[in-house]
């Protein structure tokens, strides 16, 4: 019970000075910085003869001052944090920068590539690269994905075209370049699904849907057949 006492009173006496410290920096330090010039403007009879006047630019250069001040230390605390994400950033993904537009023999870890308060990718090119989750991606609109590397089999679900994708991440704009996807799975609206339904290295864990109950014609996906390349590549060695 002592112990607890002391603790307590210990606690009490950090929070005062911590509630302090808030209103110190929060009202007396702006008021404190426009009084002082103010104050020292009229005690040194400083332009005096545009007094009372003086004392009142005197009073808004000092908060002005201040002003500047915060703003400068706002802007470098920013920049020690940035600095210190990033490196912790680098440090934990082998040195990927997700500001880059193009991305040759890397591992992106997913959940670390990208803001969860973001989660769009656009316009970004992945060659040679491993895509690692776990995570959900959704090829929204106009991504590639070629030369698939050999035994990759990826889990992919067609969604109804109604219900909108949220847990997860969008791509638009993207290719993928003999890349290889570690736990992750692949989301497909209808008509792309059907398009890509072929696709061996595609393991399909929802129905598709009927061609018929789709509004117009499907397009034509940019998304290769793996199994079909490595087939055509074990023909040219044969002929060889």
């Amino acid at each position: 019970m002592w112990f607890w006492r002391k603790l307590n009173q210990v606690l009490s006496g950090l929070e005062w000075r911590v509630s302090l410290g808030v209103l110190f920096w929060g009202w007396l330090a702006p008021a404190g910085s426009f009084a002082l010039p103010a104050w020292a403007a009229e005690a040194t009879g400083m332009f005096a003869d545009y007094a009372p006047l003086s004392w009142v630019v005197s009073g808004f250069a000092g908060l002005l001052a201040y002003v500047i001040a915060v703003a400068i230390y706002g802007y470098g605390s920013s920049k020690v944090v940035r600095a210190k994400y990033d490196s912790k950033f680098m440090l934990e993904t082998g040195g990927v920068d997700p500001m880059s537009r193009v991305f040759e023999d890397k591992r992106i870890f997913l959940n670390d590539f990208i803001l969860p308060s973001s989660p769009f990718v656009d316009g970004k090119t992945f060659v040679d690269c491993d895509i690692v989750g776990p995570a959900n991606i959704f090829l929204q609109v106009d991504n590639a994905i070629n030369n698939i590397k050999p035994g990759i089999i990826v889990d992919a679900v067609v969604l109804d075209g109604e219900t909108p994708f949220n847990n997860g991440f969008i791509f638009r704009n993207c290719t993928f370049r003999g890349c290889r996807f570690h736990r992750v799975t692949l989301f497909f609206a209808p008509d792309e699904a059907l398009a890509n339904s072929h696709l061996k290295w595609l393991n399909w864990i929802t129905e598709m849907p009927r061609q018929e109950a789709l509004p117009g014609t499907v397009a034509a996906s940019q998304i290769e057949d793996q199994s079909r390349q490595s087939h055509q590549g074990n023909e040219e060695k044969t002929q060889r």
